[in-house]
Formats: structure tokens, C-alpha cells, sequence
């Protein structure tokens, strides 16, 4: 019997391990994550960008062709941080790249604009 529940227990934590997950965060939790080593990815075009983007990003324009690629290059087994400036493109871009096989997105769905009402750091072009 105890074998049986091991057995099963190794199973169930196998196909556990390469669940994908997308979860929606704070400013505060985008804050942590980041200063734990995760990356941020800013999905807003390159004018939108040059406006003001939170520091220490990666810009990737998400209308832009080969998005999917792009993040490729990011790490598709790295969890990503990504945000937009309101959060509809990046509600969308977090489902196209959980339907590419990325394993952890967090959706800051707040955006720059929720970013700069807390008064966070921003950096212009």
C-alpha cells in the first residue's frame, strides 16, 4: 500500500512540474519578483516606451511582428514579468505565450499607468 501511494505521489509531482501558470500581480509584487532576479518586459510600442518606462525592462513591442519569438529569446522556462499600459494587451500577450509553451507568466495588469499614480520610479528615453 505505501508503495502504491509513492508511486503515485512521484507521478502526480512529475506532471506537476511542466504545468504552466499566468497570474495577474501588483506593483508591489512586480517590485519583489523583480528584485528576486525575474524579468520584466514591457509590451507597449517603442513611443510609448520612450515616454517613460519602469526601470531596468526589456522592451519588446508586442504589435510587432515575431513577438512570440522575441520572448522566445527571453527564456520559455524563466518566469517573465510582463505589463503593458493598462493591462489589455498584456492580458492578451500572456495567453499567447502560455499557448507557446511558457511556463510562469505574471501579467502586471496595472500597467505604467498604475505605476506612475504609486509614484514608482520612471525612466525616459
Amino acid at each position: 500500500m505505501n508503495r502504491t501511494i509513492y508511486f503515485l505521489f512521484v507521478i502526480l509531482s512529475c506532471s506537476m512540474s511542466g504545468q504552466q501558470s499566468s497570474e495577474v500581480i501588483s506593483a508591489e509584487k512586480l517590485v519583489e519578483l523583480r528584485d528576486q532576479g525575474v524579468k520584466v518586459v514591457d509590451i507597449r510600442t517603442k513611443s510609448e516606451f520612450d515616454q517613460g518606462h519602469i526601470p531596468d525592462v526589456i522592451h519588446i513591442d508586442f504589435l510587432e511582428d515575431g513577438f512570440v519569438e522575441k520572448m522566445k529569446k527571453e527564456g520559455v522556462d524563466d518566469p517573465i514579468i510582463i505589463h503593458c499600459a493598462s493591462g489589455r494587451r498584456s492580458a492578451k500577450a500572456a495567453k499567447m505565450l502560455m499557448d507557446a509553451g511558457f511556463k510562469q507568466i505574471y501579467d502586471y495588469s496595472g500597467g505604467i499607468r498604475d505605476w506612475s499614480s504609486k509614484g514608482l520610479e520612471i525612466e525616459k528615453e
